[in-house]
């Protein structure tokens, strides 16, 4: 049976591992998580050229200068070449700066907030669990997690930035909703405030992603985005409740 040459399996190989990473990201449900997404593509599809250009360039020395059996001189010898140590040296020093820069643009954008987003959210974790407070609309929503339990449920409208503010009043946790690409750090005695626009209407789960303690793995928590109105008819449901 004929073998398949190395180089061709190096090269299918190498296309198969970015396939698989590349589809290991779920679809982003927010605005800053598809640039996240954008961003993540891109890498990976530079990454596999850059490996096929590579094993391809290893494929052809190896084909083309192999050694014959009829065949004992030595090959030309060259002493160096000052443009092609430029040139080996300015593509990768570009590919760094072409993702240094375009990593930069989307973390500026992600991490940016407005001075009036449409929703202002103050989020405290606890052990073991999470409090939700909308202090515009004096609503809190509070829960435990459990074995049995799937936490507090919070509603967001679509298609706003919803500003939060998250803090933790014991220990460090962490609050990750993956749907979003997006996980944040909350500490004892630091508060980090973010924002994100759901673009389409669900219901996306939440966890804390960082271990607090013997319960960590029960702190989840889910976020429902909806349109506009049923958020309205939400709050008003929640302000009448006891």
């Amino acid at each position: 049976m004929r073998r398949a040459p190395a180089g061709r399996l190096h090269l299918a190989g190498c296309a198969v591992v970015a396939l698989l990473a590349a589809g290991c990201v779920p679809e982003a449900a927010t605005a800053e998580g598809r640039e996240v997404q954008q961003l993540y593509i891109g890498v990976h599809i530079l990454a596999v050229l850059v490996g096929l250009f590579v094993a391809a360039l290893i494929t052809i020395s190896i084909v083309r200068f192999r050694r014959r059996r009829d065949d004992d001189s030595l090959p030309e010898q060259h002493r160096g070449s000052l443009a092609l140590e430029v040139t080996w040296t300015a593509i990768p020093v570009g590919i760094v700066a072409l993702l240094f820069g375009a990593t930069l643009i989307v973390l500026s954008s992600v991490d940016s907030t407005s001075a009036t987003p449409g929703v202002r959210m103050d989020v405290t974790a606890f052990r073991w669990g999470w409090t939700f407070e909308y202090p515009d609309d004096d609503v809190t929503v509070t829960g435990l997690g459990g074995p049995d339990a799937d936490g507090p449920t919070v509603v967001v409208p679509v298609g706003e930035p919803i500003q939060m503010t998250v803090r933790s009043n014991d220990v460090i946790h962490s609050l990750a909703i993956p749907q979003f690409l997006f996980k944040r750090d909350v500490n004892p005695g630091w508060v980090n405030t973010f924002e994100f626009t759901v673009e389409r209407p669900g219901d996306y789960g939440g966890q804390c992603a960082e271990f607090c303690g013997i319960y960590h793995s029960v702190m989840p928590f889910t976020l429902r985005a909806v349109e506009g109105g049923e958020y309205r008819a939400w709050l008003e449901q929640q302000r009448a409740a006891p």
